[in-house]
């Protein structure tokens, strides 16, 4: 079978990017979402340095970045605060009363419903 595949022959089996480029390939080539028309002024934007705008607008992007960064670690540290301190003022047992204010549950007390992170029966205010 490699004699096939490595042989010189005319009839033999070729990938198709092997074969030989004919005429109407060539417009096929440059369709791809990988060519860059005009490659020539790629090459020159490589050697140029930035300019000062374009370096102050990557400036401003960075430190929006590490602005929304920062808000959002305080916003995940407020609700780490929030949970820490839910678990500490549990009032119920979360199957007969609720699990946040302590409300009978069932046919006497509110109706309930199933908390979906802890699987623990909260009152309809309190869910």
């Amino acid at each position: 079978m490699t004699d096939t595949v490595f042989s010189n022959s005319s009839n033999r089996w070729m990938y198709p990017s092997d074969r030989p480029l004919q005429s109407n390939d060539k417009e096929q080539l440059q369709a791809g979402w990988s060519v860059h028309p005009g490659g020539q002024p790629d090459r020159q934007r490589k050697q140029e340095e930035l300019t000062d705008e374009e370096k102050e607008i990557i400036n401003r992007v960075i430190a929006r970045a590490e602005k929304m960064e920062e808000m959002e670690q305080e916003r995940i540290g407020r609700l780490v605060d929030r949970l820490e301190n839910m678990r500490k003022n549990v009032a119920g047992d979360g199957v007969n009363r609720c699990i946040l204010c302590g409300e009978q549950l069932g046919m006497l007390g509110s109706a309930c419903v199933v908390c979906e992170d802890c699987k623990k029966n909260v009152c309809t205010k309190c869910g």
